[in-house]
């Protein structure tokens, strides 16, 4: 039986568009996922340069008070830990200089000390065993906001306690007297070893009420 010619040619016209119709969707499909590889490599490129410039400016603020400390003019910061604004780069930076003695060691403190961060000292004591038992004895996390995640803290909270603690104070105790305003009243009631005055810590970073830098 002989197939009919008409037929045969519909069939041909019909698998060829078929063909075409998937090949568009391919195409459409592979621009779509390029586009957005485009738009997240963007955004990570972005994210980069931002770190980048935060860094330069933690540099620039970092070197004007160091100038300011050693009498080459410049606003210096108190001593206590209370926070100043500095404009830098197109942006307001918060600056604290604290001696270490006036701040909660997150190693080295009691649960009495530790409990001015979060009123829960006896906790933070059991995630900070849990914390260390990872750790070689006598080794420490490569910074506060390391060990502050370790702890058990969000991003928020390790923003917010960073520049109330350290990991470098000789005693575990905090003397009052240099503890930072959002410290000082409650350090006031614990009784402790008095230290301090000889190694100070300097926090800095971009105020979180300050617009980005200009174009």
């Amino acid at each position: 039986m002989m197939r009919h010619p008409s037929r045969s040619r519909s069939s041909r016209k019909g698998f060829a568009l078929l063909v075409v119709l998937v090949g568009a969707v391919l195409v459409a499909g592979l621009a779509a996922t390029l586009r957005a590889r485009g738009v997240a490599q963007a955004q990570v490129l972005g994210r980069i340069e931002e770190q980048h410039r935060l860094a330069l400016g933690r540099q620039s603020v970092a070197a004007r008070v160091a100038a300011s400390l050693a009498g080459g003019g410049g606003e210096t910061p108190p001593t206590d830990g209370t926070p100043v604004l500095i404009a830098q780069d197109g942006r307001d930076w918060e600056v604290r200089l604290a001696d270490v003695e006036g701040l909660v060691d997150l190693y080295l403190a009691p649960p009495e000390v530790l409990a001015l961060l979060t009123g829960d000292g006896e906790a933070l004591v059991r995630q900070r065993d849990v914390a260390l038992a990872a750790l070689v004895p006598g080794e420490r996390f490569a910074s506060e906001e390391h060990t502050l995640a370790r702890l058990g803290f969000d991003a928020a909270q390790r923003a917010r306690l960073a520049p109330l603690v350290t990991q470098r104070a000789r005693t575990g105790e905090i003397n009052p007297a240099l503890a930072p305003p959002e410290l000082r009243d409650a350090a006031l009631a614990l009784r402790g070893d008095i230290a301090g005055g000889e190694l100070a810590e300097l926090t800095i970073r971009a105020s979180p009420g300050a617009a980005g830098p200009s174009p």
